[in-house]
């Protein structure tokens, strides 16, 4: 450090900062390398958010007694289900349907590491193209899909205040903290179920022919999620 060497320069600085966010945050690019509109951010934001929204109604129907604990997690199983068959169901049709159409991606910069894209619309198959890319086999969006619904349904049953409560002796710091982390973790880990599978700093990875990567995240808040069922 004496010697005023940068730990990192000028190009691995922007490289971290777009790079570094995608990986914590389980996929969503919120940093591009050229100008995109908002809505192509709003949309990944969305997407990444909508396990938590759909999560804190059926906990907030839990903790008012208007359903029962295994029903909650039954029905939030099934919303996370319908909701990532739904997401890739729409974005392969739109694509299909207009892939003869789709302008390739342009490239002002030939020395850019990211191909830029010209959106058009919010609903553009170059939006869907980017936000929600296809997967290669129909057999892996049911899969993921199943997927996210077992995780999710498990990880909500763990979440649950009354749960959280009677595990660390009705101590509210503790509790609001563990929901907290909890949340995010299940949101890190169920992005990449609903698009793609963020890059990892420790993994090299040239191709993943079966889609493979996504599963990484989930499996670990799975197998998290049922020593707690075995407790129970």
């Amino acid at each position: 450090m004496g010697t005023g060497i940068p730990l990192l320069n000028d190009y691995k600085q922007e490289f971290f900062s777009k790079r570094f966010p995608q990986t914590v945050l389980g996929g969503p690019k919120l940093r591009l390398g050229y100008d995109a509109p908002i809505y192509v951010y709003v949309n990944q934001v969305i997407l990444l958010i909508i396990p938590f929204l759909l999560g804190g109604l059926v906990t907030l129907l839990v903790e008012l007694s208007a359903i029962s604990d295994v029903v909650g997690v039954i029905l939030y199983g099934s919303l996370m289900l319908v909701v990532v068959l739904a997401a890739h169901v729409i974005s392969t049709l739109v694509q299909e349907k207009c892939s003869s159409d789709l302008t390739f991606p342009t490239k002002k910069n030939l020395l850019a590491e990211e191909d830029e894209i010209d959106f058009v619309s919010c609903c553009g198959v170059e939006t869907y193209e980017f936000v929600v890319p296809r997967k290669k086999f129909i057999v892996n969006i049911i899969t993921h899909a199943v997927l996210s619904g077992c995780m999710c349904g498990l990880a909500l049953w763990y979440l649950l205040p009354t749960t959280l409560n009677g595990l660390f002796s009705n101590t509210t710091g503790a509790t609001v903290m563990l929901f907290i982390f909890g949340w995010f973790t299940v949101l890190v880990a169920q992005y990449p179920l609903t698009v793609a599978a963020p890059p990892e700093p420790a993994t090299f990875r040239t191709m993943d022919r079966w889609e493979l990567s996504p599963l990484t995240r989930p499996f670990y808040v799975l197998v998290f999620s049922v020593f707690d069922l075995l407790y129970r």
